[in-house]
């Protein structure tokens, strides 16, 4: 189930609802509003929110769980599971 992912802790925290403790976040932003200008995903740790709430963040470049480079790794829109206005 777990396979698609860098490793099956990173998969667990993103499949989760965004209600649901701790979780993976990642956000695919718009190429006005990319800091770097190239990476295309965002990967954040979240608390559980509702929409509408204000969010704590914390932006993430490597799994926190294996050390994977989340920018290097993840290159689909299938792994996007917030929308941008969201967080």
């Amino acid at each position: 189930m777990y396979h698609q992912y860098c490793c099956a802790r990173f998969g667990i925290r993103h499949e989760v609802s965004r209600e649901d403790g701790m979780n993976l976040r990642v956000v695919k932003r718009h190429p006005d509003e990319r800091p770097d200008g190239r990476h295309v995903y965002r990967f954040y740790v979240t608390p559980g929110y509702s929409v509408g709430q204000e969010v704590k963040r914390l932006n993430i470049r490597y799994c926190p769980f294996c050390g994977t480079d989340l920018y290097a790794f993840y290159r689909s829109d299938r792994f996007v599971n917030e929308e941008p206005g969201n967080l």
